[in-house]
């Protein structure tokens, strides 16, 4: 790596760490201060404190991070446009492209470290987050694992229903099996009662039915060894994530479930989409940042921050917005989700071309 590109991307990462923990101070305060009263009265502990922010600031870096890239980029450049460190740069022949090399790389370093955060740092995060919130500080019944009501997908694609759950015995009250064909049920076991030896579920006082043709087949047991069922007490008794905060495995097998049970997939395609587009942007506002930073108008410290705040929530206005119009199927679910980057790309581009490069 040649001189001025480790100065490229040394001052582009003091940079994007100074703006990530300013970030990251700011909207604690601004949430500590918003929550101090529920804290107070419910007489919460430093540690129960310490834990939410903690986990709290794995969504605060991801939402600041692309704000921060783009102000890091145009701080970066923008800095070597005043002092002529650009113009010295272009008579030895580099070009632009040449120039921001380092910040392209870091850019694609960051957009691939964005999207391995969403999938398994911050799902998990915001889970503990809830979990501290509302079961530690505000003495809460734990919902996310619930013993009560579960549905679930099974390994064999079967969907499991139960009516009570003793994680303590591993004993099932009140089950049902769907096997499905498509929409369509091809068997139906119920069971009163259901228990887990270790290696399989030993139901009790029950009917296994079989639809094929049109025809009903109904055997009744009093004791059944159900070996051919895959799931396991962990596939019961697991954490129930809000569909805004899964990861796009767990919206896969979201949208599958609601395939086979004749749902709308249309949200959970919607938000496949967008889990991908947009740590994307990461890589995007690299771009934009070194074009307008390098044109004939000198970036200051307010110019930088003035563009920042514009470029970053237009951005996530317009991502939003087409989310939203995604849910509602207004348009179609990769349209929905990638309409930011496409409008943002394209302007970016042209740009480009109208830079001294």
């Amino acid at each position: 790596m040649k001189i001025f590109e480790r100065l490229i991307l040394g001052n582009f990462l003091r940079y994007l760490m100074y703006t990530l923990a300013g970030s990251f101070i700011l909207f604690t305060l601004v949430d500590l201060f918003d929550h101090l009263g529920s804290f107070i009265d419910n007489h919460a502990t430093a540690s129960m404190t310490l834990r939410y922010y903690l986990y709290k600031g794995a969504w605060i870096i991801d939402q600041v991070l692309p704000i921060a890239v783009l102000m890091a980029t145009l701080f970066t450049i923008g800095s070597m446009s005043r002092y002529l460190e650009l113009t010295a740069l272009y008579a030895c022949g580099l070009s632009l492209l040449r120039i921001a090399r380092p910040l392209l790389i870091a850019g694609v370093v960051l957009t691939v470290g964005a999207l391995a955060w969403r999938e398994y740092v911050l799902p998990e995060a915001n889970v503990r987050k809830w979990q501290v919130w509302e079961v530690e500080i505000h003495k809460k019944a734990e919902r996310l694992r619930p013993t009560r009501q579960i549905t679930a997908t099974g390994p064999d694609g079967r969907l499991y229903y139960a009516r009570k759950y003793d994680p303590n015995t591993q004993v099932v009250t009140g089950l049902k099996v769907l096997t499905l064909a498509g929409p369509a049920v091809v068997e139906r076991i119920d069971a009163e009662r259901a228990e887990w030896d270790g290696q399989h579920w030993r139901l009790q006082q029950g009917t296994r039915r079989s639809f094929r043709q049109d025809q009903e087949t109904i055997e009744s047991f009093a004791t059944l060894d159900a070996t051919d069922l895959a799931i396991t007490p962990g596939g019961l008794y697991r954490t129930q994530v809000r569909q805004e905060n899964m990861n796009i495995r767990q919206l896969a097998e979201h949208r599958k479930l609601l395939a086979q049970t004749g749902g709308d997939p249309t949200a959970t395609e919607v938000d496949i989409q967008f889990q991908l587009a947009f740590p994307l942007v990461n890589l995007i506002v690299v771009c934009l940042g070194v074009v307008l930073a390098s044109g004939p108008r000198r970036t200051t410290v307010a110019s930088g921050f003035g563009l920042t705040m514009l470029v970053g929530f237009g951005y996530y206005l317009l991502m939003m917005f087409g989310r939203s119009l995604g849910h509602t199927g207004v348009l179609p679910a990769v349209g929905a989700g990638w309409a930011g980057n496409v409008v943002y790309a394209a302007a970016t581009w042209l740009l480009y071309l109208r830079a001294r490069r």
